[in-house]
């Protein structure tokens, strides 16, 4: 775990010096806050489902401004060869560059616990309810990082990286739509598990399913296992 924690720190380091981090930051916590605002004082709902729902299409479309320069910015700037011939095996590479960006988006949420205060001010919401959410958009940007580093992986221009990975990730926000349209229950009931929207719906309504939770594991999994098995067929 000792190279885990030697990229670790070098990623997260690299992150508090990169611009591009203070942006995604920046631009999540306004637009998070204009939902929020929308939400509860204009629409007059006292409650943060609405505001998760609209977290997760912004992350989807911001993370992977985070997740590409994981590797692909390794390439751009010559680092690669020299971080893949350091005495450290590939999955502590990968996984240390993981944590890196899960640090980020873990400090993406923090940054909107500010929105609870006029909730509870002015409101009545159940605790439950916003945990269950929380737990939900954190299992969801795990996923997004984790697929948008493998994609980071695969080029050396980060804007590409970046490119590949927001459509990827929007395919499979909106593919429970294609339920509609099938006869197959085969199908139906594949779009609908396959669907990072109708996961991320059991944590806004504050139901922590196990097999919800198991969905954004197994995807940043595999994600995670593609990247090293792609680096080490590099090596």
């Amino acid at each position: 775990m000792t190279g885990v924690l030697a990229i670790y720190k070098k990623e997260l380091l690299s992150y508090f010096r990169s611009p591009i981090a203070y942006f995604v930051v920046a631009v999540f916590l306004v637009g998070t806050g204009y939902f929020f605002t929308y939400n509860m004082f204009l629409s007059g709902s006292a409650s943060m489902d609405e505001t998760f729902r609209n977290m997760g299409i912004l992350i989807l479309t911001l993370l992977p401004l985070v997740s590409m320069r994981l590797f692909a910015g390794e390439y751009s700037g010559r680092t690669m060869e020299l971080l893949m011939t350091l005495p450290l095996k590939t999955w502590e590479i990968v996984l240390g560059k993981f944590l890196g960006a899960v640090t980020i988006l873990l400090l993406m949420t923090a940054g909107t616990f500010i929105d609870l205060v006029p909730l509870y001010l002015f409101g009545n919401p159940q605790t439950t309810t916003i945990i269950a959410g929380y737990v939900g958009f954190i299992l969801l940007g795990m996923a997004c990082i984790a697929v948008g580093q493998f994609f980071s992986a695969l080029t050396q221009n980060q804007i590409v990286a970046a490119l590949i990975a927001v459509p990827v990730l929007l395919s499979f926000w909106f593919i429970g739509h294609l339920q509609n349209f099938q006869v197959s229950q085969t199908l139906r009931g594949l779009f609908a598990y396959l669907s990072f929207a109708l996961q991320y719906a059991n944590f806004v309504q504050g139901l922590i399913r196990s097999e919800a939770v198991l969905f954004y594991l197994i995807v940043s999994a595999i994600a995670l296992t593609l990247n090293a098995g792609f680096l080490q067929w590099r090596r």
